[in-house]
């Protein structure tokens, strides 16, 4: 019998993402396990504020947060953009909350804004009739990202945002009481300036969510398969080598200071900011002059960051950030429109010029990063995504 802790570290990965709807390539959540899910709240004005770089890192640093605490273990994880969802397993979740809360304090201490924590158990899920169900989707050879299915997970992100005090039990609130300096977010970067589209493209924030849960296997198949054939999926990655902007973000390094120092003494800072700009400056140098060491080359690094970078992705709806022209765009939404007017989804998609890199770097020879599109992205695309869903589903829009 296999133990349900290691149910995913014992799943075996799906390499394309159209495989995403097979069925072959999902495991059923066992009920001893759990659903974390952290949001920013009022992220709508924070991008107002030019401020969606910092939710983008909110949503990182609980990623991280979770993986340093359960160092060694895998874990299932999908970075929505304002947030992020991941499973643990019931003998794990006090082992979390620390992380947790501290990664909530480091919202209010650093960025001044309040993340939403929630926390629900799967056998409730199951109670309710809703299913979860995970994959793993292997982005590279070495880097692995969850796919979640099933509906429970939407079912989860309802109860937690609901605010009726009987659904109170299935969020944490910070209180205080845990220190500034409790969270480790070793492993977290934010060096790299945004990332301008190709010319004469643009970047595309999408959401796509079946309407009906039976058929919907069918319809993401399609939708898919529809979407690559209208752009190349290593062609429309949003990160490549020649995108990057190897100039210095001095804001972003004087955050990712503070991140990892919340907490500590004024020497900790300097020491921490004089580490961080000698390790920028010194891939600079590597970068420019094509030097390497036995264990590290930068041209290496740069080039597995676009096979490392999750812009497409899957919890209970597509998500993807993709690079494409004009005249591709207006080919997704027609393609789009097609299948909300035949009632078959809901979807939002948000036009922009720029993308967000985020990063989890483990080792030299193991990094993750996260994208998202500038000026709103995942978040702006989800607002229209909700009001698509309140809408008649064969309404003009």
């Amino acid at each position: 019998m296999i133990n349900s802790k290691n149910f995913y570290s014992e799943m075996k990965a799906f390499h394309r993402f159209s495989e995403l709807t097979e069925a072959s390539n999902y495991k059923r959540a066992p009920d001893d396990w759990w659903i974390l899910i952290t949001d920013v709240k009022g992220s709508t004005r924070a991008i107002e504020n030019n401020r969606y770089k910092d939710v983008n890192l909110l949503g990182a640093s609980s990623i991280i947060a979770i993986l340093n605490i359960l160092k060694g273990q895998q874990v299932p994880f999908v970075f929505g953009g304002d947030g992020a969802t991941l499973l643990v397993h019931e003998s794990d979740v006090e082992r979390v909350k620390p992380a947790l809360l501290g990664t909530q304090r480091l919202a209010k201490d650093v960025f001044g804004f309040e993340l939403r924590i929630g926390l629900v158990p799967v056998a409730m899920l199951t109670q309710s009739g809703a299913v979860v169900e995970v994959g793993k989707f292997a982005i590279s050879e070495k880097s692995t990202i969850a796919t979640l299915r099933g509906g429970g997970l939407s079912l989860a992100e309802k109860m937690v945002k609901d605010p009726r005090p009987e659904n109170s039990k299935y969020r944490l609130d910070f209180d205080g009481s845990i220190a500034a300096d409790v969270t480790s977010f070793e492993g977290l970067s934010c060096r790299w300036n945004p990332i301008k589209a190709k010319p004469g493209c643009e970047f595309i924030s999408l959401l796509v969510v079946a309407i009906d849960l039976s058929t919907s296997e069918t319809v993401y198949r399609r939708i898919i398969k529809k979407i690559e054939g209208i752009l190349d999926e290593k062609g429309s990655c949003p990160i490549s080598p020649e995108k990057l902007d190897r100039g210095l973000n001095i804001a972003s390094l004087i955050k990712e200071m503070r991140i990892h120092t919340i907490g500590r003494s004024f020497l900790a800072k300097a020491g921490r900011l004089f580490k961080i700009f000698f390790e920028v400056g010194v891939m600079r140098i590597f970068m420019a002059t094509g030097a390497k060491t036995k264990d590290f080359s930068a041209e290496k690094y740069i080039q597995e960051m676009s096979d490392n970078t999750d812009f497409q992705k899957f919890d209970d709806m597509i998500r993807m950030v993709r690079d494409c022209t004009t005249q591709q765009r207006e080919q997704i939404l027609s393609l789009l429109r097609a299948e909300r007017d035949a009632g078959h989804i809901a979807y939002g998609l948000h036009t922009s010029n720029e993308a967000l890199l985020t990063c989890l770097v483990f080792q030299l020879d193991n990094h993750i990063h996260f994208v998202d599109g500038s000026n709103g992205g995942y978040a702006l695309a989800a607002k229209q995504l909700k009001e698509q869903l309140k809408m008649p589903l064969t309404a003009e829009y």
